[in-house]
Formats: structure tokens, C-alpha cells, sequence
């Protein structure tokens, strides 16, 4: 059990375990209201997980405020010796107090981007759900100085863009907070740390297999040390330069691709206007096709098929059909705009989903949201002194469905009703982009459609509701 006692702080020991202290009350994702904050440590059972677990324990036990500390286990089932290291990290956990969570996954060798990234991916989707199971807000891991030295130097002989060259941030928000508390520590003083405290940790066989990049580089970091013995934190210290830059770009992309972007239902289904693009230079271009990617949610493309992609969609012929097919998804080309089809995406959206809101009283001004996940997005309703749905029309039970055929609407007051397929076509949005467009339901009475508003024939004379559709990592709402 980790000791209760503060170290002296010219105790080395002291300084990694202050080192967790600091970065901890610095995170925003410790900072709740009500309860103990649940801190979670990714524990492998190696030596820099067992100590950063260990520091982390002896943190909480001075922490002055209550903290629950759990540690998750990752079982890949990579190596014989798999089953004994998740014993050894249950005893980990115990000997400090925290609590036990494991998770077994299945790493294929054939997934396409080699075993490693391949486990690496298996590890974060898993820590992720375990920490969702635990109800932790904060994820700790034992990466040090040394890991971001051999990953910067690895990425440089990938040929790695700024994002790659950036290595690893000592935060990133995943759906969790992931925190590297150690992350400018070097591996000669987290080995101190553990062998000072008689630590006990596992040995995994594949850190010595020359077979693994990372591991065939460090001969060659422990000759560079004797003619650059602080090559450590120079890599590091470039690789902070790098992600600065990184960020500035993307920055810079986001404002090019919210200047750019079409607007009402074709900005909601995800189109690139590709006639603004073509007035931006080269580089502007490429950096606004990654960001326009990565908010798709698709793996980030090499600089070759992203050249090809940006050449194909601004030299193609403005009335030319065009598909360019990348990891995962096709890129189409249709009335001047670019399309993003996610491979595997069903042709329908999901069954009809039943929406609960609190109550429709327009007096109270209090907006409502009602997140959909088989739909990834959110219904949001604002009550409207004009232009909303009768509130009445909203007693009836709502529902979220997909378009089945048939369906009408009528978009402007007093206006007939119109196919609404015809309406999406005249709105530019093509066939295989409207499934991901949900329709709300009062009863059996349409009363919105995103990407082209509410049904008039439903809209009150005097307040009312408006409706608006956020689709998940939207900043802006397809509105009424």
C-alpha cells in the first residue's frame, strides 16, 4: 500500500508523484461537481504503468479530497503469458486500493495497418469503454520522455506530416480525457522510482523483439546519447514547435472550410463546395480536404492520394460524375459539390426511434435537446413566439424515422404540399446523402425534415416550437 506520508520534495520519488498531483488539478476533466472524482490508470502490468499506478495511489492518499482510483487492463491475448499479466495487474491494483476492471479484445494480424497499429487501436476503443463502464472522466498513462523521442524519430522515417512529427500531446480529448503526466520524464527515472519502492512488474517479451520498429530504433537512440546526450528533450522540444504549427494550419482550415462550406441542408449532409475551394491556394486546399476527412470521422489519407483526391475533384468536369474511393469511403462528386459515402453506410436510416421531451410550454423559453444516438445527432426545440410548431401538434407521440417514400411537405405558409424527394432534389442533395437525413413525427403527421425545416401546415398562429437537427461534431444546426 502506497504510502500516506508526503515525501520530501528533494525526494525524486517525490517528483514524479508531484508531477501527477499537478497535472491532475490542472485537467478540466478532474474538475466535477458532486462525489469523488473517478481517476482511471491504463495499467499493462510493465514497469512505467505499475509506478505511474503506484505515484497515483500515493497522490490520492494525499489528495486532501476524496478521489476513486481505478486501474484498467487491457487483455489482448497477444502473447502466451497474456493471461498471467491480468492476474499480476489485479494484484497491482489491490495492493494500493483501487479497483479492478479488465477488457479482452481480438487484434487481427490482417487489419491493415500492421499489428501494432492494429493493438494500438483495439487498446484506446477498449480503454475507452472501460472507462465509460467505471465513470471515469480522466485516463492516465505511463507514457515518458523516451517514448515521445523514439516516436518522433519513427514518424520522421514514416515521412510523417506536421500531425505525425507533432508525436504525443501531454492531452488529448477522446471521449475521455487522456493525460500523460509523465510525459517529459525520462525512462532512467521512472526505473528508479519503481526499484526504489521494490516495485513488482511484468515483462513482455515483444519490447526485445528487433522485429518492431520502435524497438530495433533504440540501439541506435543509446549511440546517438554519447554525441547528443539531450537529444531527448530536443526531439521533444521539436515536436512542440511541430504541433504548434499543426495547430495554427488547422486552425486556419476550419475558418477556410466554415467560409466555404454550402449552406442549409447541403452544409447538413456534409458537401464541399468545390468552386470556393478552387479559389484557395494548393496548401489551403489540402489542409481544408483534411479537415473536411477527419470531421467525417475517416482515417487521415497520404499526401499522394490526398493530391490525387484535391485533383481529381477541382480538374473533373462540372456536370462529371466522379467517385474516388479512400479508406473506408468514396468521395463523389455531384452538382459542384464533394460528397463523403461512408463504406458500409445502409442505404435506409435506422427504425423509427421514439423522442421523449419534457414538455412544450413556449412561456417557460427554456430550449430542449434530445440526443439520438442510432441517428449520431440531436433533435434541439426553442420555443418561438413565431414561425414554430403548434405545440399542441407536439402532444402526440414524436418520432425519428428515415424516409420510406411517399412523404410530402409543405415549406412555405399557405404553399401546396410537395414530393419530398423532389424537395431535397431541388435543394441539391443527392440520393445516397439522404438517409442520413432523419424526419420528425407527431403521431403520423410529419412536422420536419432536416436539411429543409418544419412542415408549414403545422406551424402555429401564435408561439410555437422551432426544431433544428445536429448531427454529431456539428457546430451549426440545420434549422427551421
Amino acid at each position: 500500500m502506497a504510502s500516506s506520508r508526503k515525501p520530501a520534495r528533494t525526494d525524486p520519488s517525490a517528483l514524479l508523484i508531484d508531477k501527477v498531483a499537478q497535472r491532475v488539478a490542472a485537467c478540466a476533466a478532474f474538475v466535477v461537481s458532486g462525489g469523488a472524482p473517478t481517476v482511471a490508470v491504463a495499467l499493462s502490468g510493465g514497469r512505467d504503468s505499475a509506478a505511474l499506478l503506484h505515484a497515483a495511489a500515493a497522490w490520492r492518499d494525499v489528495a486532501g479530497a476524496p478521489v476513486r482510483l481505478v486501474a484498467l487492463h487491457v487483455h489482448h491475448g497477444l502473447q502466451a503469458d497474456a493471461d498471467a499479466w491480468e492476474v499480476a495487474c489485479a494484484r497491482m491494483a489491490a495492493a494500493v486500493g483501487a479497483e479492478f476492471h479488465v477488457r479482452r479484445v481480438r487484434v487481427s494480424a490482417d487489419a491493415g495497418h500492421g499489428i501494432e497499429e492494429a493493438a494500438r487501436e483495439a487498446r484506446y476503443a477498449a480503454l475507452d469503454a472501460l472507462c465509460a463502464e467505471a465513470g471515469a472522466t480522466l485516463l492516465l498513462t505511463a507514457h515518458h520522455l523516451d517514448d515521445q523521442a523514439e516516436t518522433v524519430l519513427l514518424q520522421l522515417l514514416r515521412g510523417a506530416g506536421l500531425d505525425g512529427l507533432s508525436a504525443m500531446p501531454m492531452a488529448r480529448q477522446r471521449r475521455v480525457t487522456l493525460l500523460r503526466p509523465w510525459l517529459d520524464v525520462p525512462r532512467s527515472d521512472i526505473d528508479a522510482y519503481a526499484r526504489a519502492h521494490a516495485l513488482a512488474w511484468v515483462e513482455d517479451p515483444s519490447n526485445d523483439d528487433a522485429r518492431y520498429a520502435r524497438n530495433a530504433l533504440r540501439p541506435l537512440l543509446a549511440g546517438m546519447a554519447g554525441h547528443f546526450p539531450a537529444y531527448r528533450a530536443s526531439l521533444a522540444r521539436s515536436a512542440a514547435h511541430l504541433a504548434e504549427a499543426a495547430a495554427l494550419i488547422e486552425e486556419v482550415a476550419q475558418a477556410d472550410l466554415a467560409r466555404i462550406a454550402p449552406a442549409g441542408a447541403l452544409a447538413l449532409a456534409g458537401a464541399l463546395a468545390l468552386a470556393d475551394l478552387a479559389t484557395l491556394s494548393g496548401p489551403r486546399q489540402r489542409a481544408v480536404l483534411r479537415a473536411w476527412l477527419a470531421g467525417a470521422g475517416l482515417r487521415a489519407a497520404s499526401s499522394r492520394r490526398l493530391e490525387d483526391l484535391r485533383t481529381q475533384l477541382l480538374s473533373a468536369r462540372a456536370d462529371g460524375a466522379l467517385c474516388v474511393r479512400l479508406s473506408g469511403a468514396h468521395v463523389r462528386r455531384y452538382r459542384g459539390q464533394a460528397w463523403i459515402e461512408v463504406a458500409g453506410q445502409p442505404e435506409a436510416g435506422p427504425a423509427a426511434c421514439p423522442i421523449a421531451v419534457a414538455q412544450f410550454d413556449p412561456a417557460q423559453l427554456e430550449v430542449q435537446r434530445v440526443d439520438v444516438a442510432e441517428w449520431g445527432g440531436a433533435l434541439v426545440f426553442s420555443p418561438a413566439q413565431a414561425e414554430g410548431i403548434d405545440a399542441r401538434i407536439l402532444q402526440a407521440p414524436l418520432s425519428l424515422t428515415a424516409r420510406r417514400g411517399g412523404e410530402r411537405i409543405v415549406l412555405r405558409p399557405g404553399g401546396p404540399s410537395r414530393a419530398l424527394k423532389q424537395a431535397y432534389q431541388e435543394a441539391g442533395i443527392p440520393a445516397w446523402a439522404r438517409a442520413r437525413l432523419p424526419l420528425l413525427y407527431a403521431g403520423d403527421r410529419l412536422v420536419f425534415a432536416a436539411g429543409l425545416g418544419l412542415d408549414r401546415s403545422a406551424v402555429a398562429t401564435g408561439p410555437g416550437w422551432r426544431i433544428a437537427w445536429l448531427p454529431a461534431g456539428a457546430d451549426v444546426l440545420s434549422a427551421s
